[in-house]
């Protein structure tokens, strides 16, 4: 047969057929070429489609207005507006709390105005005398009344019934016998001294003390001192007489202060 020489013996292939082992090959080669479009087509899916909502009460699921873009608004929830804490930060402090006003002064104790002593009264001891002024000698040491048988209001302080300590002395005797203040060591606490005042008033006093002091220790800031009320000083001589020196060893010294009608 004419080209049958061409051919070897138990090869012949009927015409349309492959190798042994090609058609693996092309299925393979098939295969490989749907699953990259198959691939492909999947990712543009999954870009251009949303993420699923997440199930109602999920955890961890934020809200949509958590995630909207900054251009919706100062009005969303959840956002805190640039603007507004522009304008908090550049709002003033607060005032401080304005301080109270300080409380009045209490007003003085009860006093009377300022007149000068006329005479002075202790009738629980037998007191009753007008009054005259002293001052102070050059050596400082306060004058005494001439007289021993009348008081003297210490011009050079306070009257009788004015804020502050007002001093009366007086002799507790003489060579002829008792004097005005003889009986004012005998006078206790809660007596009343009155003294009558050139405006016509009456000051009346309480005894608060009587006290005796040797005259070498004399409380003078306690009796001429400042006080914040109107108070009232009766001093006389004490104590045993110095025949030496002619002189007591002490004073008396009576406080007062004065009564509120």
């Amino acid at each position: 047969m004419r080209g049958a020489g061409r051919h070897r013996a138990g090869v012949d292939r009927p015409r349309g057929s492959t190798r042994p082992g090609q058609p693996h090959r092309v299925y393979l080669v098939l295969c490989v070429v749907l699953l990259g479009a198959a691939a492909l087509l999947a990712g543009r899916y999954f870009q251009q489609s949303p993420p699923p909502p997440a199930p109602p009460g999920a955890l961890g699921a934020i809200p949509a207005a958590m995630t909207a873009s900054a251009e919706s608004g100062p009005s969303r929830p959840g956002l805190r507006d640039p603007e507004a804490e522009t304008d908090l930060e550049r709002s003033p402090a607060p005032a401080p709390p304005p301080v109270p006003a300080p409380a009045p002064a209490p007003p003085p104790p009860f006093h009377l105005a300022a007149s000068p002593p006329t005479s002075v009264r202790a009738s629980a001891v037998g007191i009753d005398s007008p009054l005259v002024q002293v001052g102070l000698h050059e050596d400082g040491t306060i004058e005494v009344p001439s007289s021993y048988d009348k008081a003297a209001w210490y011009r050079l302080g306070p009257p009788p019934g004015a804020l502050g300590p007002a001093v009366i002395i007086g002799h507790v005797d003489s060579y002829r016998g008792p004097g005005v203040f003889f009986n004012v060591g005998a006078m206790r606490p809660g007596q009343v001294i009155s003294v009558t005042r050139a405006d016509k008033s009456i000051a009346q006093f309480r005894v608060d003390a009587v006290n005796s002091y040797p005259k070498n220790r004399f409380p003078t800031e306690s009796v001429y001192g400042p006080i914040n009320y109107a108070g009232l000083r009766l001093i006389t001589c004490g104590g045993t007489f110095d025949e030496k020196t002619r002189n007591y060893e002490y004073n008396v010294v009576v406080y007062a202060s004065l009564l509120h009608p």
